[in-house]
């Protein structure tokens, strides 16, 4: 029997570059979306910018299966993780924290629900409950319409500090790019499954200006301060002093991310 394995690396490894070409066109509209940002608002922007980008990979329409007692899929697993660790504005882990990484991401890319499934979890179990690391999230939106919706919510829900249960939430019932699906309802329901969270205050607060200018001001650290152009992408570094970008050019895997964090550790 032939050995396929390879083929399928190499396929995947095709996707990989093609989807990071998209970013970084998109990237290069996101440099335009911030002018926009600062000249016209909210308002303006939602007005004057569509983003079309052809899609490899997304995250499908299937999507994951409710367990018993959930009101939405991954409700359980979400809330068991982030159990007992202090969480503020997208803030998470012992503000204390020697070390500190922050993720620039856009809550509809695949790539970055990826990392959220499958790798940041074993980071927060390993460093961030044991109070060494500390997580920030700094959403860039570049992605379209539905990023710009999803991360103001973001910002509703980090004002109630629960946003890292409602990113990885929202991560496990992502949906395919682009595809106008993150309506009123989508939302009501994601935050809906995250204990503790006021929806209707969500919902009426998400459009205050200042988390529009929070992801503006994402946008310029992530592109203009680190030069980086695709998500997820981080930056890890002691609390307080300069942060390095990590190299995630070949995927923000388990070891590439804890490799860093250890760095920083001096373990």
């Amino acid at each position: 029997m032939a050995d396929t394995s390879g083929t399928r690396r190499d396929r995947r490894a095709a996707a990989r570059q093609e989807r990071q070409e998209r970013e970084r066109a998109a990237a290069a509209r996101a440099r335009q979306r911030t002018r926009l940002f600062q000249l016209g608002g909210a308002v303006a922007l939602a007005a004057v910018i569509v983003i079309v980008i052809l899609v490899a990979t997304g995250g499908g329409d299937s999507g994951p299966k409710k367990q018993a007692g959930e009101t939405v899929a991954g409700q359980n697993a979400t809330a068991a993780l982030f159990d007992g660790i202090p969480q503020n504005g997208m803030t998470l882990g012992d503000p204390n924290a020697p070390v500190t990484m922050v993720e620039f991401g856009d809550l509809q890319c695949p790539f970055c629900k990826e990392t959220s499934d499958s790798v940041l979890p074993d980071i927060i179990r390993n460093y961030v409950r044991s109070g060494r690391v500390k997580l920030v999230f700094r959403d860039v939106a570049f992605i379209g319409t539905d990023s710009i919706r999803a991360g103001q919510m973001g910002g509703a829900v980090a004002a109630q500090n629960k946003f890292w249960n409602f990113m990885h939430l929202f991560y496990a019932n992502q949906k395919e790019e682009n595809t106008g699906y993150v309506t009123d309802d989508f939302l009501r329901e994601i935050a809906g499954g995250v204990a503790g969270v006021n929806v209707a205050t969500a919902l009426r607060e998400r459009g205050n200006a200042a988390y529009q200018r929070d992801m503006s001001e994402a946008q310029r650290e992530w592109q203009g301060t680190y030069g980086f152009q695709g998500t997820p992408a981080f930056v890890v570094g002691r609390t307080g002093s300069r942060l390095t970008p990590v190299n995630t050019d070949n995927g923000a895997g388990y070891d590439v991310l804890s490799g860093a964090l250890d760095r920083a550790l001096g373990s």
